[in-house]
């Protein structure tokens, strides 16, 4: 279409636009007179108007030279299987139709390419290996693209048909919040695909009649027309209507980024800025950015603020915080994940009405409106302002951040650009830290200043792994003790105090016990024996913190105990998951980290150092994070160094070679999204997989097909499931819960009908069915008055008829089954000595022999075996790292899959062996400073 037909086009779009509908048709006939094709044209440039059309929708002005399809009307024309019935709109890029797909019976968008595309094979050529990346795209929050028609002149883009009106404001806030939330989920999964939409804009999101957001034409602004046809439009001269421009240019100009506006690269943080301005006009019901003429929009896209008093007052601390990092000009201040973006705002969904309704003075409230970031307390008259600071935004792990005692030195580890976790020094006000033990080939962690800020005490995996000390900046390294974790300095610094085993993230059944050693000497003491991790010593020397597992799935608890021993004292006793205490540098606060506000955020306590008595309830420490750990604070108590961490775990399925017991081809996900998914067990029919949700909420089983699709709640009351696993006739799922109080198994039909309990106050863990399904091996305990010991059960009668069977004592300490043989012969399981606690203190994989009642040890390594179908070999993971096949018969193991920085969860196996399904949990930390004012 040349610029002169272009522009008639345009004018009678606009004079048709300012006539009432009714009287359109006329006035186009007169109009338009014989020229069939161009009343079309403007009848669909007036039928996008009135639907809001998705990609790059407004006409193109003149100097973007844009080319519209010349194949004529595609009515009732048959490209492919599909046959043209509609027009849906016009855009700069060519027309949009709606089609019936006759192969599978279902109405899709049809999207003309240019007709430039048919004469530049180059370019053809690139945008068919884009529109492959963009065809993996697999999100119930983003538009599919099916695929790719050539038919004759035309070449068309075969797109999901979404139905539903465009995003508009103002909302309501939930409902804006809610919407936000999904289209942040969309922008999620495509980025860690690493496509950028470009393009985002209201426009390009539809709301579906059931309430589900579809975001439109991801990343198709690049496959179409490339980077290299972006413009500088900041150098453009003014143009009027800032609603003529689009065509080549890649994006809409109000919603443009700073570095997209000026033709410079750009990333996910171009992304984020638009969203930012979607969110914005969501709850305010204007464009955040714009102006009269093209030249006014883009001057305040790059010079002015949004007009920040135009937030509903009702609009919470933390969404107008997003919005300010979401909108930051200075891409490297902006904002960095979207996944940040989702968690505040799913924060804010679950928070908000707590925080609305607690005790806090109108005066608080209206500077809470005002954009201010506070830290809340019970009483109406107390509140504390604060502000928040990103310390460091790198890919990957940084975590366990210490500050020194000025507070204006920070330590943290981190696994940014090196294979193993290193641990590094950086100015809090600074942006290059100094890599303090890049000569280490070991992973080294969870630092910690001394007192006086002149060593540095640490974890490391080096030499067989313990507490070593080293100089501020990296110097004279020395190893303390051969054990231990998260070591904590006594006030006078020439302690330690340290457990046997870590926590990262999750405070869990972990079994270490709690010891100080002398920095010097290397004279160790034991304090205490049972589930104790993540010391704090007291800033007078009377008492540590610590987390202690109180024996619930995943809940921790924080206790103290003297300095010198005794009895441990609780601090907190309620479901909430609490762990991760420190002291306030006088003594009289003891902060902690817990999920009791709905979020993992920080809390404080008052606390009596000397008898470690609570002396008022908790009270939060609000603070930007989705999830938040490892606080650390300065010695005059004013600044907080914490973890900003972002978790997501989800099920993925690993095809295998069962021959040759390897891999075929990359895993493909099964879930996606930022719910926590964990032990998916494949139904022997191949029909679903059950697994359970770690968060959000914490415990239901849910089936869903293997592909993801038809996800459904298994469970729906308030009990907590574990280690679901199916029958070997796909009818029941047995799983560890707390539905009765102490932990016991239970079975369930997959439609979560008859609830049955099979096992009593022993409990049950891990339970493994035999390969008929007439028998269950579980580690139960309290049976005969013995310990935890492995029974085999019945589990078609009551647990009062049963006659249980006890497997013989490992000679060594623990075993724990985990899978039964296809043949009915073999149990294997996880070995533990007698030192060890469950799965937590694997020390490696065995099998045990119904036949010959006999024990042989396989590894030195290793959990949560899985039988593969030919009774010879075991499938198992070691250390959420790597899968290893291990010959049953030769006792050789060979890794088959590895990942570098995340965490894979147990394999679980099909029944023919070809697929094995695991969680894999994706972990992004960053270190953020809280300045008290």
């Amino acid at each position: 279409m040349n610029p002169e037909r272009w522009r008639k086009v345009e004018a009678l779009f606009h004079a048709a636009l300012e006539r009432a509908p009714e009287v359109r048709p006329a006035y186009l006939d007169g109009a338009c007179s014989a020229d069939a094709d161009l009343r079309r044209q403007v009848e669909l440039l007036l039928s996008q108007a009135e639907q809001a059309g998705s990609f790059l929708e407004i006409p193109a002005v003149e100097d973007l030279t844009v080319t519209a399809t010349t194949a004529g009307s595609l009515l009732d024309r048959q490209v492919g299987p599909y046959r043209i019935v509609s027009p849906l709109g016009v855009g700069g890029m060519g027309e949009v139709y709606r089609a019936h797909d006759s192969k599978l019976g279902r109405d899709v968008a049809i999207k003309t390419l240019p007709a430039e595309f048919a004469r530049d094979p180059e370019r053809l050529a690139r945008f068919r290996r884009e529109a492959r990346t963009l065809a993996s795209l697999n999100h119930p929050n983003i538009a599919a693209i099916y695929g790719l028609e050539e038919s004759g002149d035309v070449d068309c883009l075969v797109l999901e048909l979404v139905e539903g009106d465009t995003l508009s404001g103002p909302l309501p806030l939930d409902k804006a919040l809610e919407y936000a939330r999904q289209v942040a989920e969309a922008l999620e999964a495509a980025h860690e695909k690493g496509i950028v939409h470009r393009d985002l804009k209201p426009n390009n999101v539809k709301v579906t009649p059931q309430g589900r957001v579809k975001v439109l034409d991801f990343g198709l602004a690049k496959a179409i027309w490339g980077p290299e046809e972006n413009q500088d439009l900041s150098q453009l001269a003014t143009v009027t209507n800032v609603e003529t421009v689009a065509g080549h240019i890649l994006g809409t100009p109000p919603y443009m980024s700073p570095e997209q506006a000026r033709a410079r690269d750009v990333d996910k943080r171009t992304d984020i800025w638009a969203f930012g301005c979607l969110l914005y006009e969501l709850l305010t019901g204007k464009r955040a950015f714009q102006g009269e003429t093209l030249k006014d929009t883009i001057a305040a896209v790059l010079e002015r603020e949004p007009d920040w008093q135009a937030l509903p007052a009702k609009t919470p601390a933390k969404i107008r915080e997003l919005l300010r990092q979401c909108l930051q000009k200075d891409a490297g201040r902006r904002l960095q994940t979207i996944a940040d973006a989702r968690g505040t705002i799913e924060m804010a969904q679950r928070g908000w009405s707590r925080w609305r309704v607690a005790t806090v003075t109108a005066a608080a409230l209206a500077l809470l409106a005002a954009g201010a970031l506070w830290v809340l307390k019970p009483k109406p008259a107390t509140a504390v302002r604060a502000e928040f600071s990103r310390v460091t935004s790198q890919p990957g792990v940084e975590w366990f951040p210490s500050l020194s005692p000025d507070g204006k030195w920070l330590v943290y580890a981190a696994d940014s650009g090196v294979s193993n976790r290193h641990i590094y020094l950086q100015s809090v006000n600074g942006q290059n830290p100094l890599d303090l033990t890049r000569d280490s080939t070991a992973n080294d962690d969870q630092p910690a200043f001394s007192p006086d800020g002149e060593r540095i005490a640490f974890r490391s995996s080096r030499d067989g792994g313990g507490i070593f000390v080293m100089g501020r900046t990296g110097e004279a390294v020395r190893r303390v003790t051969r054990a231990g974790f998260n070591p904590s300095w006594s006030p006078d610094g020439t302690q330690l105090a340290f457990a046997t085993d870590g926590v990262a993230i999750y405070p869990q059944n972990n079994g270490g016990e709690l010891w100080t050693v002398t920095v010097n000497t290397g004279e160790t003491r034991r304090l205490l024996d049972r589930d104790a991790t993540l010391p704090s010593w007291s800033p007078h020397n009377q008492r540590i913190a610590f987390t202690l597992w109180r024996g619930g799935p995943a809940k921790g608890g924080v206790w103290t105990i003297p300095v010198k021993g005794g009895i441990a004292t609780p601090v907190t006793n309620d479901p909430s998951r609490e762990w991760n205490p420190v002291w306030s540098p006088d003594g009289k606060y003891l902060y902690f980290v817990s999920d009791r506000g709905g979020s993992m955020n920080l809390w404080r306590v008052a606390i009596d150092e000397v008898s470690g008595k609570t002396v008022a309830e908790p009270e939060p420490i609000t603070t930007p994070a989705a999830y938040l750990a490892h606080p650390s604070l300065s010695a005059d108590g004013k600044r907080i160094a914490y973890s900003s961490v972002l978790i997501t775990a989800n099920i993925q399925q690993l095809t295998l070679d069962t021959s040759s017991i390897a891999t075929k081809g990359d895993p493909a996900w099964v879930t996606t999204g930022s719910r926590l998914w964990s032990q998916p067990d494949p139904s022997p029919d191949g029909e679903w997989v059950v697994f359970y949700s770690l968060t959000q909420p914490e415990g239901p089983l849910y089936v869903s097909h293997p592909d993801g699709t038809g996800l459904r709640q298994v469970t729906n009351d308030m009990a907590i499931n574990r280690v679901p696993r199916w029958s070997p006739d796909s009818k029941w799922i047995v799983s560890i819960s707390d539905r009765s109080g102490p932990m016991a198994l239970w079975k369930i039909r997959p439609d979560g009908s008859e609830l049955r309990q099979l096992t009593e106050r022993g409990g049950g863990f891990y339970p493994t069915w035999s390969p008929d399904g007439s028998r269950i091996a579980a580690a139960i305990g309290g049976i005969e008055g013995r310990d935890t010991a492995v029974w085999i059960f019945d589990p078609n009668r009551p647990w009062k008829q049963q006659n249980a069977e006890a497997l013989p004592d490992w000679p060594q300490g623990h075993f724990t089954p985990t899978s039964w043989s296809a043949d009915g012969e073999y149990l294997a399981g996880m070995e533990a000595d007698s030192e060890s606690n469950g799965s937590n203190g694997s020390t490696g994989i065995a099998t045990y022999s119904l036949r010959s009642q006999k024990y042989e040890k396989l590894t030195n390594f290793g959990q949560w075996p899985a039988w593969f179908p030919d009774n010879r070999h075991v499938l198992f993971v070691a250390d959420g790292k790597a899968f290893f096949a291990v010959d049953t018969q030769s006792k050789q193991v060979r890794k088959i899959f590895s990942v570098a920085r995340d965490v894979i969860g147990p394999p679980r196996l099909t029944r023919d062996g070809t697929k094995a399904y695991y969680s894999r949990r994706v972990t992004e930390s960053d270190i953020w400073l809280m300045t008290l004012k």
